[in-house]
């Protein structure tokens, strides 16, 4: 093992961050980075090498693609065009068909880290809208996009890095091309995509109502008005989605031109017209989400005098002081906007909800503010004797409609220079990412916050620590110990890629799935060298073992994301995606062994999903034949029971009698 105290001194640094990972005494990017110094300091790696990951051109490409993603995220391009894709499906198998196909397509090119956050509301709201539970949908949501990021090179950071560290390896490789691990990628998703269908139905939520919710929630009041001619003028209010939004309750409609009262919800075929005001209470984030809706605006005018350029707004809250010179003024008559800049869409006030228009609405202490504002207002007035507390809402600047065609053309220009071969995917993404801030669909902060720093640091230091254990012998040395335990074995080949995609799956749920396909390429790669394996075949394996991450929530960001909105406990994970990891790990191995039989693990994996599809779309429809109305009636009472969201069931009365009641 190269000098011998060299070795045992990599394997022991490494041990103690292993440790240190596990018991999250800091973050990865810090402990990655300290273990590389420790091997810089003692020698086991040279500086060359051990800081070479730092102008890796495949970290470099993933930095870009931070930015290019961002720019299609800011613009709504993926809001717009998903609630387009997903449709009106008649059951639960339809749905999650309707939503994993374009989810892992869309994932096959973006970070899918943005994908499932855009998704996230989208998804709740069509949830309540077709009568599927919400637990039955987020997973695959989540399942869906990590597989659809083993489907092309730059699906995901974690590909770029194994591709990096191949071409550091054999530089006289060609470079890969887009498509390059899509042969094996496809099937393995489409496989992963089979398990779901079946193992879907089975997926139980925790049952909590909806009123639990209810009062788990921040409740500002915010009204908003139906634009005349807009997107949602005509619509009923189902079709609008505008019943069950994430973080929000629809409490009270203004009917257009009524100086009546405003009256408790309508039903879903209620038809809203432009100029209707529609009244809800929840949290920020749900706010936020109500402003992302094409055709809705908010019921102050005094938004579209707000001097602030468009892609500098956000959501800002802030608390009144005790002292707090507002105290006691009307919103009007405290020229809130002309003080500060900013203007209140919601107010949260402690014990009941606000019962007036937001200009009427006489400020007191402890109130809580949902501001409209620039990115200043924070620096500004974050100590103003006014404000007792003052945060930024995340993610909150709106988006603009308006620059989604340039973001998705250059987009598209950037994988087609790419596959065409006019251009290296780095130089590609670079210049994409200078279009998306030059057109304006980023902002220089904006694309500065982008790019994941942790990330790119973790990395980074993990292509270092790789090179000090293939330098100090600890990588070779591994990869004798597999080949010697394969062929003691009997399992050969086989036995050796199930070894190293169990180990990556292991380090993936340790220091994170970029660092684990760092740490774990010098092994990989020399058991292939020495067995014989194909140096692609070894490498693309790789890639499909470091994002098969499905048994934990906290294994992959995307299942941490939808942990809470899809009212999982962490034994869902542990029950719904053990076996899911068994199966990619067999179906994985066996598509890398067909080698140029690839093409009978396409024809398996499309014909699985059909025989299970079809099998669950006549089982539906026999159910639903031989129940009738019993079976409507069962479905009505389980979205009580569980909480999508939705006043469904609220009492007349009790819906009059509410915090709106009285609204002018």
């Amino acid at each position: 093992m190269g000098e011998q105290w060299e070795g045992w001194y990599c394997v022991s640094i490494m041990f103690i961050t292993f440790v240190a990972l596990l018991k999250n005494v800091a973050g990865p990017d810090i402990l990655m980075l300290g273990a590389l110094a420790m091997m810089l300091a003692a020698g086991t790696v040279d500086i060359d090498s051990g800081l070479a990951g730092f102008s890796n051109k495949g970290l470099l490409t993933v930095a870009c693609l931070f930015v290019v993603a961002a720019g299609i995220s800011h613009t709504g391009a993926l809001d717009y065009y998903m609630g387009r894709l997903l449709g009106h499906p008649k059951d639960a198998a339809s749905a999650q068909i309707r939503l994993m196909v374009p989810i892992a397509f869309v994932s096959a090119f973006l970070n899918n880290t943005p994908v499932v956050a855009i998704m996230i509301p989208i998804l709740q709201k069509w949830a309540h809208k077709i009568g599927v539970h919400k637990a039955q949908l987020f997973i695959p949501l989540s399942f869906a996009s990590i597989l659809g990021g083993t489907c092309t090179l730059i699906g995901t950071s974690t590909n770029l890095v194994v591709e990096g560290m191949m071409r550091d390896r054999y530089p006289e490789e060609e470079p890969m091309g887009l498509f390059a691990l899509s042969i094996y990628g496809v099937p393995v998703a489409m496989s992963g995509m089979a398990y779901i269908l079946i193992a879907a139905p089975r997926t139980k939520p925790r049952r909590r109502r909806w009123n639990a919710d209810l009062r788990a929630m921040t409740d500002f009041t915010c009204p908003v008005r139906v634009l005349p001619e807009g997107a949602l003028d005509g619509k009923t209010l189902m079709n609008a989605g505008l019943r069950g939004l994430a973080g929000l309750f629809l409490t009270a409609v203004q009917v257009a031109g009524s100086e009546s009262e405003a009256m408790a919800v309508p039903g879903p075929e209620y038809v809203l017209q432009g100029g209707d005001v529609l009244w809800f209470a929840g949290d920020a984030n749900g706010v936020h989400q109500l402003f992302r809706i094409p055709g809705l605006v908010p019921q102050t005018k005094q938004v579209d005098k707000l001097n602030i350029n468009k892609t500098d707004r956000r959501l800002v809250q802030a608390v009144i002081a005790v002292r707090s010179p507002l105290c006691g003024q009307t919103v009007r008559d405290s020229h809130f906007r002309t003080c500060y800049d900013a203007v209140i869409i919601a107010v949260q006030r402690s014990g009941g909800r606000i019962q007036a228009k937001i200009g009427d609405i006489v400020l007191s202490a402890g109130d809580v503010l949902l501001l409209d504002t620039g990115g200043s207002f924070l620096r500004l007035y974050k100590h103003d004797p006014a404000f007792a507390l003052v945060s930024e809402v995340e993610n909150s600047s709106p988006p603009q409609f308006e620059k989604l065609l340039p973001a998705c053309l250059t987009a598209v220009v950037m994988i087609v220079v790419f596959v065409a071969g006019l251009l290296d995917l780095f130089v590609a993404a670079l210049l994409a990412s200078g279009v998306m801030l030059a057109t304006g669909c980023l902002t220089q902060k904006q694309a500065r916050e982008a790019v994941k720093w942790d990330i790119i640091v973790t990395i980074a230091a993990a292509f270092g620590i790789s090179a000090a254990m293939e330098q100090s012998g600890v990588a070779s040395a591994i990869a004798d110990t597999l080949v010697d335990g394969g062929n003691a074995a009997g399992t050969g080949n086989a036995g050796i890629l199930v070894a190293i995609y169990a180990a990556t799956v292991f380090m993936c749920n340790v220091v994170g799935n970029n660092a684990a396909a760092a740490l774990m390429y010098p092994i990989a790669a020399g058991a292939a060298e020495q067995q014989g394996i194909e140096r692609d075949q070894m490498s693309f394996l790789l890639m499909l073992a470091a994002s098969a991450s499905f048994m934990s929530p906290f294994g992959y960001q995307t299942n941490l994301m939808v942990y809470g909105p899809g009212g999982y406990v962490f034994a869902d994970f542990l029950r719904f995606g053990s076996p899911m990891q068994v199966v990619q790990m067999v179906v994985s191995v066996t598509v890398v062994l067909l080698g140029g039989l690839w093409w009978t693990a396409w024809v398996g994996g499309f014909g699985m999903i059909l025989l299970i599809y079809g099998g669950r779309s006549v089982a539906a429809a026999l159910e639903a034949a031989l129940c009738g109305g019993d079976a409507s009636k069962e479905k009505d009472e389980g979205e009580e029971d569980y909480g999508d969201g939705a006043l469904k069931s609220v009492p007349e009365s009790e819906a009059s009698a509410g915090p709106l009641a009285g609204v002018v």
